[in-house]
This record gives structure tokens, C-alpha cells and sequence, in this order.
């Protein structure tokens, strides 16, 4: 009875998103949670599939795809943002997009199809989480994964909590040789020459608090800097406060949607 009343509710949201072409650019073809899960984009006139392990990359896929979380449209300067994008290809730049928390590589892949002349710098600690990343972007030449973690200085960290979805590992600092490595952005904007930072989206389970704790020049080349902040989880530690001190000082616009803030560069 509860899998018929899954079935149900997934058939009644798919036909409200097919008859009403203005609730959702993807439309979810498949109620199935492991496998291939399919979806349709309105906008490309195309039918793609992506990969899921479990349920949580089911979840992950929705987020990306039938909630369309970074999605700039609803931005009253997406138009500018877009047309930036072009100038620095036009400038002979590639536009730069940093995936700190890649995931399963939805995210990286999304912005891949949004910006195919951009370069996609996927950055994902997990081992098996970057597996999938890979797979579900093997078909995407412009996007480069790297097994490490971002923060304000390079060193080392450990993955501390295995026993969660694989949406949810947190790294803490680490003096073991045999830890992983920690990027900044810094040195991505050293490697990769004639490039411009065009977006930066990071969804790295609070270790936001180190990644702004210092070395925070780059926003100011930052166009787009879109982040999921997590005080809700970590309660009485002021997670996000290295962020807000960081930011505030730019004088940057502030936007708002869902779970994620959006934060444009002003001229």
C-alpha cells in the first residue's frame, strides 16, 4: 500500500510539472531511487539520465535537477550575470567555476550544461562519493575532479564521520601524512592560468568556518559565490560568523533561496 501511495504522488507531480510548463525546466521520469534516474530538461528539448547509489543521491538529484537549486533565473541580474560570463570568454578568459563539495558531480554538471565554455573545478574528500562523480560525468571534458578539501591554508584532514549519508562528511584539520589534502582557492587561481573566477559554490558540511577564517581576497574576483551555510546543524558554535565578517566587508549583494545564499560582486 505505501509503495502504490509512492507511485501515486510521484505520477500526480509529474503530470502538474508536464501541464504546467512554469513549476520546474526538468521534469523526473523515474520514481526508482538506485539506478539510472531519468529526467527531461524543457529547455534543451533532451532526455538524460543520472546515476544514483541510494536513496540520499535520489535526494541529491532532486535538489539539482527537479528543484533546480542553482539556478540563477530567478536573480533580477541572471541577464548581467550571463552576459559577464560571455565577456570573459570574449576576452579570451575561461570562466572559472570552483564545486567545493562535489558530491555525487550533479552539481558540477549542472553548471557544465549552463556554461559549457567554463571550466569546472570539482573538489570532493570522499573516495566513493568521487567515484560517482566521476561516472555520472564521464561525458564532460571541461570538468576537473580532485580528491581533497578546500579551505583558507593548505594541509591536511580527516573525514571524522563515516557512520552519515554520504551528503553529510565533515573534515577537521589533521597532522597525518596520510590524510587528505586540503586545497584554497588560491592556489586553484595559481594553477590555472588565463582564467577568470566566475562562480564559486561550496556546500562543505561547516568547514566553511575554516575557509573564511583567513586568505579572503578572492571574493573580490568572485562574480557569483553561492553557499549553503550550517549553523542549523552545528548549534552554539557561531559556524557561519568567519563567512558573515567576510562578506559583510565586501559590500556585495545578499540574495536568499532556499537553503543556499547567493552572493553577486558589484562593480
Amino acid at each position: 500500500m505505501k509503495q502504490f501511495i509512492k507511485i501515486l504522488r510521484f505520477i500526480l507531480r509529474l503530470l502538474k510539472r508536464i501541464l504546467i510548463p512554469s513549476t520546474s525546466r526538468f521534469i523526473r521520469l523515474s520514481p526508482n531511487h538506485i539506478g539510472k534516474i531519468r529526467f527531461y530538461d524543457r529547455h534543451f528539448k533532451k532526455f538524460f539520465f543520472v546515476k544514483s547509489r541510494n536513496y540520499i543521491d535520489s535526494v541529491t538529484a532532486d535538489q539539482i535537477y527537479t528543484f533546480n537549486d542553482y539556478d540563477i533565473n530567478f536573480l533580477l541580474r541572471a541577464d548581467e550575470i550571463r552576459e559577464k560570463y560571455k565577456l570573459m570568454i570574449r576576452s579570451g578568459l575561461t570562466p572559472l567555476i570552483i564545486d567545493c563539495g562535489a558530491n555525487i558531480g550533479l552539481s558540477a554538471r549542472y553548471f557544465s550544461d549552463e556554461f559549457p565554455e567554463a571550466l569546472v573545478i570539482a573538489i570532493e574528500p570522499d573516495g566513493n562519493n568521487l567515484k560517482a562523480a566521476k561516472d555520472n560525468c564521464k561525458n564532460y571534458s571541461n570538468i576537473e575532479f580532485f580528491k581533497a578539501a578546500i579551505g583558507a591554508e593548505s594541509g591536511k584532514v580527516n573525514i571524522d564521520n563515516f557512520d552519515v549519508d554520504p551528503n553529510s562528511y565533515r573534515v577537521t584539520r589533521s597532522d597525518s601524512e596520510n590524510a587528505l589534502d586540503v586545497l584554497t582557492i588560491d592556489s586553484i587561481l595559481n594553477k590555472y592560468v588565463n582564467t577568470q573566477l566566475f562562480i564559486t559554490k561550496i556546500d562543505i558540511e561547516g568547514f566553511e568556518d575554516d575557509l573564511f577564517s583567513s586568505n579572503t581576497d578572492w571574493i573580490d574576483d568572485c562574480l557569483l559565490l553561492i553557499i549553503e551555510l550550517h549553523d542549523w546543524m552545528m548549534p552554539k558554535t557561531a559556524n557561519s560568523n568567519n563567512f558573515l565578517k567576510a562578506i559583510s566587508a565586501k559590500k556585495r549583494d545578499f540574495v536568499y533561496k532556499e537553503e543556499n545564499i547567493f552572493s553577486i560582486h558589484n562593480d
